[in-house]
C-alpha cells in the first residue's frame, strides 16, 4: 500500500525538528503494516487553526486524486486544531478510501464506525480546546503585561522594544529570560512623525506627505514605500500616524479583536466596548507637543466634518453608489496597483495616487464609461461567436430538460421516499422484538414496491429534446445588445461572471501617445486602446460609423 505522511508545526508552540520527530512516529506506523512511504507534506511554522496550510492543501489534492491509500499523521491536531475542519478533513479522506492513521492517538480509521466516530469527536474537541484556552491564557498575560504600561505586541513607528531580562532566570538557550518589553523613542524616527503632523498642519496632504517621503527615501514603517493611508489611519481604531494615542503619551491597548468568519476562515477586526481598555498616561513616550496637536486634531476634524457633509449630500439623492462593474479588476502594469475611481468619473492607478510618482510614474486616467463601454463592447463581440452560440444553445436544452424531468418524477420520488422511510421504522419495530406476520408481510411488500420504483425512476430515458426555441439565435443576440441592462441589476453578480469571461486582471499599461492599452486574458484575449480624452459620445459614436469590431485598434 502506498502510504504518505503529513506534519505540521505551529511556531509559537513547536520546535522545527518536530517535523523529524512526528515523521519518525510514522514510519515505524508504517514499517509495522508493511506499507511504503512515497509522499511527505510538511507545513512548517503554520498554526492548525488556518486552512491556507500550502502542503496540506496540496495533501488534500493528491488524496482526491489517488496518489496514495493510506495516511499517517502524528496526532489528530496536525489536520486541523479545528474540530469541525478535522471532522470534515477526515470524512473526505476516508469517502476518497484513504486510510487515516493517527500514530500518537491510537486512531486508526479501519476501526469500527461506532468506535473511531467517538474517538475522534474526543480528540478533536480536545484539540479545539487547547487553542481556546491557551488564547484565554495569552490574552490574560497580555493584559498583565498592558496593566503595567509593558508593550503587549505590535510594533508603533517612532518606538524601539526594549527587553526587560530577568535577574536569575535564563531561556532553554541560556540567555536571560526576557519577561517583558518596554518602549523608548527612536530619535530619528521621532523627528519624522513631528514632521508628518507639522506638514499637516500646514495643510500637505496625506497624498502628498507620503509622496514627499518616498522623494526623500525615508524608509517606511514596513518594507516598501509610504503610502496615504499610513498617515492618515483611522481615529477608531486608533492606527495612523496622525490618529494614533501613543504619539501623545497616552497607551491605549484592547480596544478591538480579531474573529473568525465560520463560512470563509477570514478574520475581521471588531471593537471592543470601551469597559475593556486598558489606559495608561505615558508622558515619556509623548513625541507631538500639545501646540502642533491641537492645531493637528482641528484640521482632522474640519477633514471628517466636510466627509460626513458629503456623505449626506449623497444619501439625499438616492443613497451610495453601487460598486462599478470593472472595480477591483482594473490593475495597473506599471506598478501592479489597483486602478480606483480617483474622482466621481475617471480611473487612476491607486499605487501613484497614494504614494507618489516615485513609486509609480503612470499618471493616467480614463474615464469610467469610456472603460465600461470599450471593455463591455469586446465582450459582447466574444459573446456573438459560433463557440458562445453553441453553448448557450446546449445549456438551455440541459436546463429544460431537468426542469421537465423534475416535474414528471416528483410523484414517483415522494413516494420512493416514503417507502424507504416505512421500510426503515418495520425494520426497527421487528428488530425490538414487535414481530408477527403481518409486519413481515408489510415489510416484503413495502421492499417489493420499493423496488419497482427504483427501477422505473432509474431506467427512465430521455430523448434529446426537440427545438424548442426556433429563434434561439435572435433570442440570443437581443441578450447580448442588452448585456448592459442585464449586468446593471445586480453589480455584484455582475462581477462574478464577468470574471469567467475576463479573468480576475485587467492589466492597464501607459503608452507613449498618452494611451492606455487594456490587456485581457482568459477567454478574451488581446488589446484595448483606452485614451484619456475619450468621452463615452465618442465611443458610441466610433462604434456606429465604424465597419466592424476590432479589438486590438478600438479606439484610436
Amino acid at each position: 500500500m502506498i502510504a504518505a505522511t503529513y506534519a505540521r508545526y505551529s511556531s509559537d508552540a513547536q520546535r522545527a525538528s518536530s517535523i523529524d520527530d512526528q515523521e519518525r512516529n510514522c514510519e515505524t506506523a508504517a514499517e509495522r503494516h508493511g506499507w511504503t512511504i512515497e509522499h511527505r507534506y510538511r507545513d512548517r511554522a503554520i498554526s492548525g487553526a488556518t486552512l491556507d496550510r500550502p502542503e496540506y492543501q496540496r495533501m488534500l489534492e493528491d488524496a482526491e486524486a489517488g496518489r496514495f491509500q493510506a495516511l499517517l499523521i502524528d496526532d489528530l491536531s496536525r489536520l486541523a486544531r479545528d474540530q469541525v475542519e478535522c471532522e470534515r478533513t477526515i470524512r473526505r479522506l476516508e469517502y476518497w478510501g484513504i486510510r487515516i492513521l493517527a500514530v500518537s492517538d491510537g486512531y486508526d480509521s479501519a476501526n469500527p464506525a461506532g468506535t473511531r466516530k467517538v474517538h475522534r469527536a474526543v480528540k478533536n474537541m480536545m484539540n479545539e480546546l487547547y487553542l481556546d484556552d491557551l488564547r484565554e491564557k495569552t490574552h490574560r498575560g497580555l493584559t498583565g503585561q498592558a496593566l503595567k504600561g509593558h508593550n503587549a505586541g505590535g510594533r508603533t513607528y517612532g518606538y524601539r522594544h526594549v527587553p526587560i531580562e530577568d535577574p536569575t532566570r535564563t531561556d532553554r538557550l541560556g540567555r536571560p529570560l526576557v519577561v517583558a518589553v518596554r518602549r523608548e523613542i527612536d530619535p530619528e524616527q521621532a523627528e519624522v512623525v513631528r514632521r508628518i503632523w507639522r506638514w499637516y498642519a500646514d495643510g500637505k496632504s496625506p497624498m502628498w506627505i507620503a509622496s514627499e517621503l518616498n522623494r526623500q527615501g525615508v524608509p517606511a514603517p514596513r518594507s516598501g514605500s509610504w503610502c496615504r493611508t499610513a498617515i492618515y489611519g483611522d481615529r477608531r481604531s486608533g492606527v495612523g500616524i496622525l490618529n494614533n494615542p501613543l504619539y501623545l503619551g497616552k497607551y491605549i491597548w484592547n480596544r478591538s479583536k480579531w474573529i473568525k468568519d465560520p463560512d470563509t476562515g477570514k478574520r475581521r477586526r471588531i471593537e471592543q466596548p470601551r469597559s475593556e481598555w486598558v489606559i495608561h498616561d505615558m508622558p515619556e513616550l509623548r513625541i507631538v507637543d500639545e501646540d502642533l496637536a491641537n492645531r493637528v486634531r482641528a484640521r482632522l476634524e474640519e477633514t471628517r466634518h466636510q466627509s460626513r457633509a458629503r456623505r449626506q449630500a449623497g444619501k439625499g439623492t438616492g443613497g451610495r453608489r453601487p460598486k462599478y462593474l470593472f472595480s477591483g479588476l482594473l490593475k495597473c502594469g506599471v506598478c501592479g496597483a489597483n486602478y480606483v475611481m480617483a474622482n466621481t468619473r475617471a480611473y487612476a492607478c491607486a499605487g501613484r495616487r497614494d504614494r507618489g510618482g516615485h513609486v509609480c510614474d503612470n499618471d493616467l486616467h480614463v474615464r469610467r464609461d469610456v472603460v465600461e463601454i470599450c471593455l463591455l463592447a469586446h465582450i459582447k463581440h466574444d459573446l456573438l461567436s459560433d463557440e458562445a452560440m453553441a453553448i448557450f444553445k446546449r445549456e438551455t436544452a440541459r436546463l429544460l430538460g431537468e426542469r421537465k424531468r423534475a416535474r414528471h418524477n416528483d410523484g414517483p420520488r415522494r413516494r420512493l421516499e416514503a417507502l424507504e422511510r416505512e421500510i426503515e421504522n418495520l425494520v426497527a419495530a421487528i428488530r425490538h422484538g414487535a414481530w408477527s406476520q403481518a409486519l413481515q408481510d408489510a415489510l416484503l411488500a413495502a421492499e417489493a414496491e420499493r423496488d419497482s420504483l427504483r427501477a422505473a425512476v432509474s431506467g427512465e430515458s430521455w430523448a434529446d429534446l426537440p427545438d424548442l426555441l426556433p429563434q434561439l439565435a435572435d433570442t440570443w443576440r437581443r441578450m447580448v445588445e442588452k448585456l448592459e441592462d442585464y449586468l446593471s441589476t445586480d453589480i455584484p453578480a455582475a462581477r462574478e461572471a464577468l470574471k469567467g469571461l475576463i479573468g480576475d486582471t485587467i492589466r492597464l499599461y501607459p503608452t507613449e501617445e498618452g494611451i492606455l492599452e487594456a490587456e485581457l486574458g482568459m477567454n478574451l484575449e488581446g488589446m484595448i486602446r483606452l485614451s484619456a480624452g475619450q468621452t463615452a459620445d465618442r465611443v458610441s459614436k466610433t462604434m456606429v460609423a465604424g465597419a466592424g469590431f476590432e479589438p486590438t485598434t478600438f479606439g484610436l
